[in-house]
């Protein structure tokens, strides 16, 4: 499978996919890309700038991520067609390609090695999230 990576940094192949299928945007710094509980509308691919993901509030359990080129944002939400889970703020302006959810979905179809990729980051994703609640419930445990 290649290299694993810990942050949501995509392959060169699913990169040019994401180009291939995606308008190109640029965005100003402070602009939000979605918000938590908006329906998802697609991923965005980012070329250049930083993009922050964060919960509402900040919780300790989940710090924001800033987030470079090469990284894909949203791609929980848009694979599983449920409401984007985090928002997403352009924190220095950026360079995006968005690909609507029903292009990407059409695509991982077609093409299983992208479909294996994309179950990687969603499975590191999973991975990430379950040793942040147990670090978290550790603390909290420890503070009683």
């Amino acid at each position: 499978m290649g290299v694993r990576r810990r942050d949501l940094t995509v392959s060169q192949a699913m990169k040019e996919q994401l180009l291939h299928l995606g308008a190109i945007v640029s965005k100003r710094k402070g602009t939000i890309l979605f918000s938590r509980g908006d329906a998802v509308t697609g991923v965005f691919l980012v070329r250049g700038g930083k993009v922050l993901l964060a919960l509402d509030k900040i919780n300790p359990a989940f710090p924001p991520r800033t987030l470079g080129a090469g990284c894909v944002i949203g791609l929980p939400a848009a694979v599983g067609g449920s409401p984007y889970s985090l928002t997403a703020t352009v924190v220095e302006d950026a360079e995006l390609a968005f690909v609507p959810r029903e292009a990407l979905v059409d695509c991982l179809k077609q093409n299983p090695s992208l479909c294996f990729e994309v179950m990687d980051i969603l499975s590191r994703e999973i991975s990430g999230t379950r040793h942040a609640l147990k670090r978290s419930g550790n603390a909290t445990a420890h503070k009683q």
